[in-house]
């Protein structure tokens, strides 16, 4: 307690015990006491207010306090005063009114010399002590005092200080105190460590808690003893419930098999060789579905090298595995759509130029067929299902030759994507019709009109088509079909039939050309986009 740094008078030095020392009952219950109470305290300072009322109890003191040498030597640390001495303080100081323990006062005075001096004390005559510095205003006055060192591995590294005991301290209370110093030291170091480790596993638990695996701790038989709070959050599995085996209810039927076989590896020698590692679907509480995780587990062992447990971790790879196979599909999607691409451009290349004509025509035709092909492939790689809007395909063609919607230009019809394959045929089918209309057609002659149409038409079979139809008017000119035929003309009327199973309809007729083309529709996407169209 501060006030004894101004203790002085008659000091007994006492050399440590240097045989047994007799123990009476009452020693004994309090040391037993101490060591019982140390279990229960839940802090440094409650358990140091037991060893001071035990001290008191069994010398009869008036009061007492328990401090701790600092790292920086010249430094005590109070770790607690008794009740009695909180009691005694008369003094205006708040922090004692607060019970706030006093820090880093220095080691001087008389109780500096139990400590500096490494040896019991007794002063029963404290004024007259040359140690003494004085008494700050408050402190009760001392008649008496007796300090005795703790030791710590042979080094004193605190000390327990009493006062004004009824008739002055002899050796029969000195004799006490350092019979109970060990237990007091002992309660000490051993409240330490608890509240060591209860805040490490607090800060575990923290850390665990905090990260987004599932964790948890197993026998060598693959029989878990622990489960983190995530696990039950995402299986809905108690911590009883997955105790042992329980937590296989959790995991995928076709997966169980394997994650016992990953149980068989957890012996000595596989664990020489790391973790374990494998790759299994837990059931979700909350959607009901399994998804994929990736399970490692560590082996824990002993001094000895044994394994005593196994750290496991369960991590979420759902997201990234049905990643990975998207990007395996679309590998392979974009490795058939190169090789589709190349093989329309080489078509397109042979027949534009088997059409004949000008070089500078040759260059113009197979330029337009390119760019709009390549049009095509930008829409299709813009959106995640690589499909094309119709609608949209279409008015890029029309926008390519300067053609807008205006009273001579109409285009309607419900939303229709387009699979890539089927985009790319009928978008040159489209560039085709276009090129011909601005050249002779509809486009070209002021009093033309062309209406472009789709609709998706349900069959009584139960099969659905999509009929897009080019139809112009005003255009004049004879009804007779070209004198030879295009590529255009055999896009239309034999590559759609063939690649994409549509039936198509070509007249040229007076007063305009006429194009139909039905393509076979899966019942589910008309239906949907029915669907949104509707809605």
């Amino acid at each position: 307690m501060t006030e004894l740094a101004s203790l002085h008078g008659q000091t007994t030095l006492s050399e440590p015990p240097t045989g047994p020392v007799p123990r009476d009952a009452h020693v004994l219950a309090g040391i037993n006491r101490i060591l019982q109470e140390a279990l229960r305290a839940s802090t440094e300072e409650e358990l140091g207010r037991l060893c001071l009322e035990v001290a008191e109890d069994l010398t009869g003191a008036a009061f007492s306090f328990f401090g701790e040498r600092r790292d920086s030597l010249d430094r005590l640390d109070h770790i607690a005063i008794s009740e009695r001495g909180w009691a005694a303080y008369a003094g205006d100081n708040p922090d004692y009114k607060a019970r706030r323990l006093p820090n880093g006062m220095q080691i001087h005075g008389i109780f500096g010399q139990v400590i500096l001096q490494d040896r019991s004390m007794i002063v029963n005559d404290p004024a007259s002590h040359p140690a003494r510095v004085g008494t700050p205003e408050g402190h009760p006055s001392l008649r008496n005092f007796l300090g005795v060192p703790l030791r710590r591995d042979g080094e004193t590294f605190a000390m327990i200080a009493l006062g004004n005991h009824p008739t002055g301290f002899t050796e029969r209370e000195k004799a006490i105190i350092e019979e109970l110093a060990p237990a007091i030291v002992q309660a000490l170091l051993t409240k330490r460590a608890e509240i060591a480790s209860r805040a490490s596993q607090r800060r575990l638990l923290t850390l665990i808690e905090g990260i987004p695996q599932l964790v948890w701790t197993a026998t060598r038989d693959g029989q878990w003893t622990w489960v983190s709070q995530q696990w039950v959050a995402a299986t809905g599995l108690s911590v009883e419930e997955s105790l042992g085996h329980g937590w296989l209810a959790a995991v995928h039927p076709d997966d169980r098999d394997a994650a016992r076989r990953f149980w068989d590896g957890a012996g000595e020698e596989a664990g020489e060789h790391g973790d374990l590692a494998m790759e299994g679907r837990l059931r979700h509480v909350e959607t009901g579905r399994y998804r994929w995780y990736k399970t490692r587990a560590t082996p824990v062992r002993d001094d000895h090298g044994r394994i005593v447990e196994w750290f496991g971790t369960s991590t979420d790879i759902d997201t990234l595995r049905r990643l990975r196979e998207r990007q395996e599909t679309l590998v392979a999607e974009l490795q058939h759509r190169v090789r589709n691409i190349l093989t329309i451009v080489r078509s397109i290349f042979t027949r534009t130029v088997e059409n004949g004509g000008p070089l500078d025509e040759i260059a113009d035709h197979f330029r337009g067929r390119l760019d709009s092909l390549a049009r095509t492939q930008v829409v299709a790689t813009q959106t995640r299902s690589g499909r094309v809007d119709l609608e949209n395909l279409i008015r890029d063609e029309l926008l390519g030759v300067g053609a807008i919607e205006d009273d001579r230009l109409s285009i309607e019809g419900p939303d229709v994507a387009l699979p890539a394959d089927t985009a790319e045929s009928l978008g040159l089918a489209i560039h085709e019709l276009t090129t011909n209309a601005l050249k002779y057609g509809a486009l070209r002659h002021p009093a033309g009109r062309l209406h472009i149409a789709w609709h998706l038409e349900h069959g009584s079979n139960g099969k659905c088509e999509l009929i897009v139809k080019w139809d112009e008017t005003g255009v004049p000119a004879m009804p007779v079909p070209p004198a030879r035929q295009g590529f255009g003309t055999e896009l239309i009327r034999e590559a759609l039939p063939y690649g994409l199973g549509a039936r198509t309809r070509l007249d040229f007729r007076g007063g305009g050309v006429l194009c139909v083309i039905t393509l076979p529709w899966i019942n589910d996407e008309a239906d949907t986009l029915n669907r949104s169209t509707e809605g």
